[in-house]
């Protein structure tokens, strides 16, 4: 019993962790956290999503492309914050998600992705 409690305690403790490292910002909050040292910025939506319009600065990495998400992640240093969105938030969430998993430290995701940002009147960069 003393055995499965520690066990328990060590699996909510290390889950607790996990949690710390992700969050969301609103698109006022993210706009300032992407004016700090060292923040890389990701755009996980399509390819053709990208172009009609990004956040100046992004990189695409394709969350629905394993093989595009991956070759494009694993160019981003782990220990730097990544701030990354979607078109409204789902996509991004999941990739936070991954990418917590996958070992980076600090994951910011968009709330409500790039249709929050518009809608709050942040700039977009179209093109690329």
């Amino acid at each position: 019993m003393k055995q499965l409690f520690k066990a328990f305690i060590l699996l909510f403790v290390s889950g607790t962790a996990v949690a710390q490292n992700k969050s969301e910002a609103d698109p006022a909050a993210f706009e300032k956290g992407l004016q700090a040292k060292d923040v890389q910025l990701v755009d996980v939506r399509r390819p053709e999503e990208f172009k009609e319009g990004h956040i100046k600065g992004a990189v695409l990495a394709n969350w629905q492309d394993d093989k595009h998400f991956q070759s494009q992640v694993a160019k981003l240093d782990k220990s730097k914050p990544v701030y990354l969105y979607c078109l409204a938030g789902v996509r991004g969430n999941k990739a936070a998600s991954w990418l917590v998993k996958n070992g980076f430290s600090h994951v910011v995701n968009l709330e409500g992705g790039i249709t929050a940002w518009k809608e709050a009147g942040k700039p977009i960069e179209a093109g690329h």
